[in-house]
């Protein structure tokens, strides 16, 4: 009797209760589950972030496809470069050939003026009348200074004007009481402008006022 109950005892310790087998073994499942959806969840997020609107691309042709890209970009900024020094370069040429034919206009114009003093020259050899070689001189200089009026030249105004050392330049005072002191009296040389700059200043005479002062009584011997 003894031997039985003994037995019985055994038997209900070696026995686990069902439920807590199915507790536990739920429990591990679900850890498990967890663990694979977060997995899933990263590494989803992690493609979707590489593969941008394709989603179907792998890593690697991602990479491929990227690099293409820069290689594409490189490329075109090779070409940008390369078009940026052609215009630059074209532009020097174009700024030399403007300052080497800068005068082409003027050039022109006088070719006239070179005429004129041929046939002036040809008829000064083949007759006497001087007045037709002054008619002719007189044609030439005409001429000339229309060119010159045409490329910007101008003449400095000096006689009657008050001296401006910008423009005129004083070779002598001359004392007078005709006319205010700083006064151009005479023009020794021309001068000229090109537009707004003075390419040489007129050479001139300026007034001075006379000295009044009364001379001096000489010293008389007692």
């Amino acid at each position: 009797m003894k031997k039985k109950r003994h037995q019985s005892n055994q038997t209900e310790d070696a026995t686990i209760p069902a439920d807590d087998v199915f507790v536990d073994k739920v429990n591990v499942d679900d850890v498990e589950q967890a663990d694979t959806q977060d997995v899933g969840a990263v590494d989803q997020s992690d493609t979707a972030g590489g593969q941008g609107d394709n989603p179907e691309m792998t890593p690697q042709e991602v990479i491929h496809s990227l690099q293409d890209k820069i290689a594409s970009l490189e490329d075109a900024l090779l070409r940008q470069k390369a078009e940026g020094q052609n215009v630059q370069r074209r532009a020097g040429q174009q700024r030399l050939e403007a300052i080497r034919f800068a005068n082409a206009d003027l050039m022109k114009s006088l070719l006239s003026v070179v005429d004129d003093f041929q046939r002036s020259l040809d008829a000064a050899t083949s007759t006497d009348n001087v007045a037709s070689v002054v008619d002719g001189i007189k044609l030439v200089y005409d001429n000339f200074m229309k060119a010159m009026t045409d490329a910007g030249l101008e003449p400095i105004e000096a006689i009657h004007q008050p001296f401006d050392p910008h423009v005129h330049e004083a070779m002598l005072q001359q004392p007078t009481d005709e006319c205010a002191p700083d006064i151009v009296i005479e023009e020794i040389t021309k001068g000229f402008k090109l537009h707004e700059r003075t390419l040489r200043p007129a050479r001139v005479i300026v007034s001075k006022a006379i000295d009044k002062a009364s001379p001096k009584t000489p010293a008389t011997d007692e």
